[in-house]
């Protein structure tokens, strides 16, 4: 099964190249995208729901965290590619984009996840960085896709700063293949299956500094604080299909990859003391910063990537505080990737009609494109944890135990997350109701049409609402906590 996926993700990126028109290559690309999609479905879901076992040999491993980020690495790229079909349309009818790189597009796009679907389900250690590092090169040229000069420039920031990144990333692993050498010459160094394994008797001091390289290295894929540079540049000059990809669930998969490694040095050190103590260090970072930054914008798709930031940090608080703090992380990685992408996806549709990301010169949102400025409202209550958002439910759970432990950890958290959502919703507003530069030009604009990105939105924001009731049922907690124990 995952040989045949590598197939058709392969065959998807090539099929651009044989179609002439660019009508054939958004149906082409998007009837591929739906079967690569459910066939990934189809291999993730019954591991995911214990319907089939888990299973692991030399390159890959699914186990139910895998299953749960290879889930939800096949929902957004089929989301991503329904509105890449309407929002490449609209890009290559106004000139913004030539057949070239309408194919471009549609070839690096299916690499890009194919790329991530490995790194969250490979059981080698040089696989996950050759992975990692191909979701770097093949979204680089999506990031500078438009040939401008500041979408180069991000694309530019974008693969120096994570291919360095990578790079650190690749000497921890080659360090902790190395401190199983020394223990056992004869053991399977590459297996992270054998490597968290407490017959592995890994070396503590090389171990430590093996995870310190692949926390900074890989961290600075996932964007914590001070790794983040790239960030904002890259989400926000990407199309908005592919910034939501990086903001729903690159983030997830990067973050993915330093958990399994943290699992790896806790059972070398036999506790998770040092390595929680990284995650509360960075965590907290990347709750400050956003909470600085968000009151000098004034680009709706930076705002974005900054709440990214932001949620990143708290999945790396959550994960030091315990199961139940595992068991939060889970819930809020399923609740971001869900209104994150929704987010980025109504950011495409205001980026269409006013043709700018700068909030002051657009305005009255509500006025002039009702279905988009309702559901971006509602994507930014669910985002900033208005109940009953998926987004609650998480932070209540991990904040419970933060409380418990440090209690003014958490009241500091929890000032900076007030002066974010405080932040966010003033620039929103603001983006709903109020006046922007060139009032005029919009008094002539076509009355906005319930369309399939609008359906899109409102099917993840409902899911997000509904899974905040599943996942606290008794059989929901259930579902999450196998997932934990997948984990630690």
């Amino acid at each position: 099964m995952t040989i045949a996926i590598i197939i058709i993700f392969l065959a998807s990126a090539a099929l651009p190249y044989l179609l002439k028109k660019d009508k054939h290559v958004r149906n082409g690309a998007l009837a591929a995208s739906l079967i690569g999609g459910a066939m990934v479905l189809a291999m993730s879901l019954p591991a995911l729901f214990a319907q089939s076992a888990e299973w692991a040999n030399d390159w890959w491993l699914m186990d139910r965290f895998s299953a749960l980020i290879v889930s939800l690495i096949a929902l957004v790229y089929v989301s991503a590619s329904l509105v890449s079909f309407r929002y490449i349309e609209y890009e290559y009818r106004e000139g913004a984009l030539s057949l070239a790189q309408v194919k471009l597009y549609y070839s690096l796009l299916p690499v890009f996840v194919l790329s991530m679907i490995v790194a969250a389900m490979t059981n080698n250690s040089v696989l996950v960085w050759l992975a990692l590092e191909s979701t770097t090169l093949s979204s680089t040229f999506l990031v500078g896709l438009y040939g401008r000069r500041k979408s180069m420039e991000a694309a530019w920031k974008y693969i120096i700063l994570c291919s360095t990144g990578i790079t650190l990333g690749l000497v921890g692993v080659l360090l902790t293949n190395y401190a199983a050498h020394l223990s056992n010459p004869a053991a399977d160094l590459f297996s992270l299956t054998y490597l968290a394994h407490p017959a592995a008797k890994l070396s503590p001091e090389i171990i430590k500094w093996a995870f310190i390289f692949i926390f900074i290295g890989f961290g600075t894929k996932v964007g914590l604080v001070p790794m983040h540079a790239w960030l904002p540049d890259a989400h926000s000059k990407a199309p908005t299909p592919i910034s939501a990809l990086f903001s729903g669930i690159l983030l997830n998969v990067a973050l993915m990859v330093v958990i399994r490694f943290k699992h790896i040095t806790d059972m070398a050190l036999g506790g998770s003391g040092w390595t929680d103590g990284l995650f509360i260090v960075f965590g907290t970072l990347s709750v400050i910063l956003p909470a600085m930054a968000l009151f000098i914008q004034n680009n709706y798709k930076r705002m974005l990537a900054y709440s990214s930031i932001e949620h990143m940090g708290l999945l790396a608080l959550a994960m030091a505080f315990g199961p139940i703090g595992i068991m939060a992380a889970v819930m809020h990685m399923i609740g971001h990737t869900l209104v994150k992408s929704s987010l980025f996806f109504g950011a495409g549709e205001i980026l269409m009609k006013w043709q700018t990301t700068k909030i002051d010169r657009i305005g009255k949102l509500m006025k002039f494109a009702p279905y988009t400025g309702i559901l971006f409202l509602l994507g930014i209550l669910s985002i900033v944890a208005v109940p009953p958002s998926l987004l609650f439910v998480s932070e209540y759970a991990m904040f419970s135990q933060i409380f418990i432990q440090h209690w003014l950890l958490a009241v500091a958290v929890m000032i900076f997350l007030s002066l974010i959502a405080f932040a966010m919703l003033g620039l929103t507003f603001r983006l709903l109701f109020e006046d922007g530069e060139h009032a005029e030009i919009k008094e002539h604009m076509e009355k906005e049409g319930w369309n399939m990105t609008h359906t899109i939105i409102a099917i993840q924001l409902a899911a997000a609402v509904v899974l905040s009731f599943v996942l606290t049922s008794h059989s929901g907690t259930e579902f999450i906590n196998e997932i934990v124990k997948t984990i630690s």
